[in-house]
This record gives structure tokens, sequence and C-alpha cells, in this order.
């Protein structure tokens, strides 16, 4: 099992995907374990998304427009990585 602090790239944007709501929260459960944050909250009090951005300040969010395009554009400073690589389930 991978940890989302070892995501952290200052020279990347890192998006974790989701494949359902209950992976999502599993996802918000390990990273409040690992110390981030989502907005000054704990990650386990906010809602279930598709894709969430890791930011290198050991905060998470939700990811808007922008930030979707830019996961699907396979550009190079684009890392997105599928929540089930780094959940043990």
């Amino acid at each position: 099992m991978k940890t989302i602090e070892s995501l952290i790239n200052a020279n990347k944007k890192v998006y974790v995907k989701m494949s359902s709501n209950e992976i999502c929260k599993q996802f918000f459960i390990q990273a409040e374990r690992e110390g981030f944050t989502f907005g000054g909250e704990k990650p386990t009090e906010k809602h279930p998304s598709d894709l969430i951005a890791v930011l290198p300040d050991k905060t998470i969010c939700y990811v808007g427009t922008i930030g979707r395009i830019a996961a699907g554009s396979g550009a190079e400073n684009v890392v997105v990585v599928e929540a089930e690589e780094l959940l043990a389930l």
C-alpha cells in the first residue's frame, strides 16, 4: 500500500480518481490518518467526489472544471492515480 503523502510532488499536479463514493470515503479516512486536511477540516467530514486533488501542503480538495481538464490532458506535469492503488481494501 502506498501512502497518499508519497504522491506529493511540488513539480506535478496530482489527482486521485475514485471509482465509487465508498472508495472515496475510504480515501478520506486514509488521508485523515496521514494528517491531510480538506479546507481546514477533517476529510471525513466532506462529501465524496469522483476526483480529488492532492496538494504539496498536505491538503486535499475537490476538483473544478479546469482541474478536470488538466487531469484528462495527459500532460507531463499531471499525475492521475486510481484510489484503489492507494487503499488496502
